[in-house]
């Protein structure tokens, strides 16, 4: 069966941020709307800061970064996170959503260094999104004071 608009109706699958941003801003799954709909926050997976503003969000741009959670498989069912990985988002992975995200392992264990990883961190980060390097680093830091919490309890 055709379509009554011909071959026009078909999409190409790409859009531009600017129209992805506009459909998403106030509708998404991702949407957390506090004090009556004045404060919003975003949980999805490439927003480092949970804001809803197209500067930090992962859907509508084309790069973007996102540190998060590293667990080995044993620690993953105990909920035990060992470290943290960094991911980027290339637009060169658009048409192949199996090579859109780039994951990198930068903290496997808590005896590494604070600066290392950081310096690992900016490194990463500034090759894609160089605005998002304070973000990262912030986020970096709440992971590594959070994990060294962990880490104190478990071998008290």
């Amino acid at each position: 069966m055709t379509s009554p608009l011909g071959s026009r109706a078909k999409m190409s699958g790409q859009c531009s941020a600017d129209l992805l941003w506009m459909l998403t801003r106030s509708n998404s799954s991702f949407l957390v709307k506090r004090d009556c709909g004045r404060i919003q926050f975003s949980t999805e997976k490439y927003n480092l800061t949970a804001q809803n503003s197209f500067k930090f969000q992962g859907i509508a741009n084309g790069k973007a970064v996102d540190i998060s959670q590293y667990y080995t498989d044993a620690d993953k069912e105990k909920k035990n996170p060992k470290g943290i990985t960094l991911c980027t988002k290339s637009p060169k992975g658009i048409n192949a959503p199996c090579k859109l995200d780039k994951p990198t392992v930068c903290a496997k264990d808590m005896r590494r260094e604070f600066k290392r990883v950081a310096r690992c961190i900016t490194a990463h980060v500034s090759k894609e999104r160089p605005d998002l390097v304070k973000p990262a680093l912030a986020r970096w830091t709440k992971y590594h004071r959070a994990l060294k919490r962990i880490g104190a309890k478990s071998k008290k």
